[in-house]
């Protein structure tokens, strides 16, 4: 899997890209998310991506960077309907912290899920991620993971 640049051979592909209807109370429909995270384009701390398998989009995500706290954010991440359960998501984690390790002065990646979200909670415990805090307003818990270098 490969992070690439959102650009107008691929826009198409990142907008084409759906939820099951029963996730829609954890995750936000992906055309809002990148609408939303476009809005921050311009933002040096917003960073976004399509997420590519073998010249396929199955996948959007967006990273917030907070340099003083070392830090980035998963802010939005999504893998299509039909590239669920196909490991894509375990692959994608794997991806960004690759990404935040070749970032000059990052230790962690920072995640959550929205309580209830079962498969969401699993894949971050699995790949090593922690619970930190909880955000009450959004009914989220914090997963943080500190990168080895």
């Amino acid at each position: 899997m490969k992070l690439t640049e959102i650009t107008e051979e691929n826009i198409y592909d990142v907008m084409a890209l759906k939820l099951k209807p029963s996730q829609s109370k954890f995750v936000r429909d992906p055309l809002f998310s990148l609408a939303e995270s476009y809005a921050y384009r311009n933002d040096d701390t917003v960073l976004l991506f399509a997420l590519k398998e073998q010249d396929k989009v199955v996948g959007f995500l967006s990273l917030i960077t907070e340099i003083e706290e070392k830090t980035v954010y998963i802010w939005r991440i999504v893998i299509g309907t039909q590239f669920q359960s196909k490991g894509y998501g375990r692959k994608a984690l794997r991806v960004i912290e690759e990404y935040v390790k070749n970032l000059e002065n990052y230790e962690k990646v920072v995640s959550d899920y929205v309580v209830g979200n079962l498969a969401m909670k699993h894949l971050l415990e699995t790949e090593g991620y922690v619970e930190t805090g909880k955000q009450e307003e959004w009914n989220e818990v914090i997963m943080t993971k500190t990168l080895n270098r």
